[in-house]
């Protein structure tokens, strides 16, 4: 027996060396990758800092770089930095996950995926005697995209990560072109920034769940149960931990950029060309972050119908109104911004923008014959209430702020 045991240790080392070997030779192509991409990050914000330290692209109006010239390298720079620390972010993820780096540097078939069919939703005996008959058809009858807590975790990592290439694209189109801090945006971080952010979290929440309670008393979606989560193999509080630091990162990776560094540089610049109020200016520039806000979710699921988009580009303007009104910090939006993307998916079940769920405190099923209604797999965002929803939205920010005479930046 002895002999025999160590005859098969022998072949069982060469089967991990092999399997090592194997894994090895998957990850060098990925991690070879991660250093390109990692090279040409390098290779565009060096290019960036050369051009505006030589004064390249100067405008006379705008005694700076031209706008044309800063926008272009801020969105190519912005979109080169976010992939990068997306993947970059994503790798750790997967170690701490125990996948390692064989798979590659780049995201898997189901990493990518919205939804895994793999999970049974909804559980048939939770369903009313009207939704049962459609229970059994193919695909996805109710519309919502879930998926397991551990693939949120890979989520909120790269969405951390993704705000890091915001900060860093952010911070250098400023310091290097524009002159300006990030206070200057609206960042301020201070207890007037804080404060904001908790009445937008209110705001956000109680506009959401005035969209829930139309659609629940008018039949569009269903209740089934409280506190669920789809993998039952998972902890529910740690599924809802993961989706509140994705969407902390996505409220500030979004609203930075749109709301923050492109609404002030648009309007800077009208103002200067054209000779606009301030404030004239600065509603004029709402429209052009609204439009880069709709842009910025043609790819979720949805995205591309036009109720979706013209719902968006109400919530590009909305945001653009909660830096107007709080004159000029940024706390209010990322309140708001937060709390309804939250509290829409992991509070009241309900899809948002065709972001997948793991968890939710309030599980419903939307009706499958009325996806017009309540929005399909985009969610209330390319439904017929969210107009109304942002439209209290602004009055509770007007009664909260008061209507502003001028717009002003709170800091340089």
């Amino acid at each position: 027996m002895a002999a025999e045991k160590r005859r098969k240790e022998p072949k069982e080392g060469k089967k991990a060396a092999k399997a090592s070997a194997q894994a090895a030779a998957k990850a060098a192509p990925g991690a070879v990758l991660l250093v390109l991409r990692a090279v040409a990050v390098l290779a565009v914000f060096s290019i960036g800092h050369t051009l505006a330290a030589n004064g390249a692209f100067a405008s006379d109006v705008d005694q700076k770089m031209s706008i044309w010239a800063r926008l272009f390298f801020f969105m190519v720079a912005h979109a080169a930095a976010n992939e990068f620390f997306a993947l970059l972010m994503l790798q750790v993820a997967r170690r701490i996950l125990q996948d390692g780096l064989a798979i590659g540097a780049e995201m898997t078939l189901e990493e990518k995926a919205n939804n895994d069919s793999s999970i049974a939703w909804p559980q048939k005996d939770l369903l009313s005697g009207e939704l049962k008959a459609f229970a059994d058809r193919k695909g996805q009858p109710f519309y919502l995209n879930h998926v397991t807590g551990r693939r949120r975790f890979k989520d909120a990592f790269m969405r951390f990560g993704m705000t890091i290439g915001s900060v860093i694209a952010v911070w250098c189109t400023c310091t290097w072109m524009d002159k300006r801090s990030l206070a200057s945006l609206g960042l301020t971080l201070d207890a007037p920034f804080f404060r904001d952010a908790a009445a937008g979290l209110g705001v956000g929440v109680t506009i959401v769940a005035f969209m829930f309670a139309v659609q629940l008393s008018l039949g569009w979606i269903h209740f089934l149960q409280f506190f669920e989560v789809f993998d039952r193999s998972e902890s529910f509080a740690r599924c809802i931990l993961w989706d509140v630091i994705f969407h902390l990162n996505v409220a500030l990776n979004e609203e930075l950029p749109v709301r923050g560094w492109m609404l002030y540089a648009l309007a800077e610049s009208l103002a200067t060309h054209f000779g606009l109020r301030p404030i004239v200016a600065f509603v004029t520039a709402m429209v052009g972050e609204s439009a880069f806000f709709v842009a910025m979710h043609l790819q979720s699921p949805g995205g591309t119908e036009l109720k979706s988009m013209l719902n968006i580009f109400v919530g590009g303007m909305a945001g653009g109104l909660n830096v107007l009104f709080t004159g000029g910090r940024l706390g209010f939006s990322l309140g708001w911004h937060f709390g309804w993307n939250i509290s829409m998916g992991n509070v009241f079940g309900l899809s948002t923008s065709g972001i997948p769920i793991s968890a939710t405190f309030v599980s419903v099923a939307p009706h499958p014959e009325k996806a017009k209604l309540h929005g399909g797999v985009f969610g209330p965002e390319g439904g017929v209430v969210s107009p109304l929803a942002y439209g209290l939205g602004i009055v509770l920010l007007a009664l909260i702020y008061g209507f502003p005479d001028e717009i002003v930046s709170p800091s340089r």
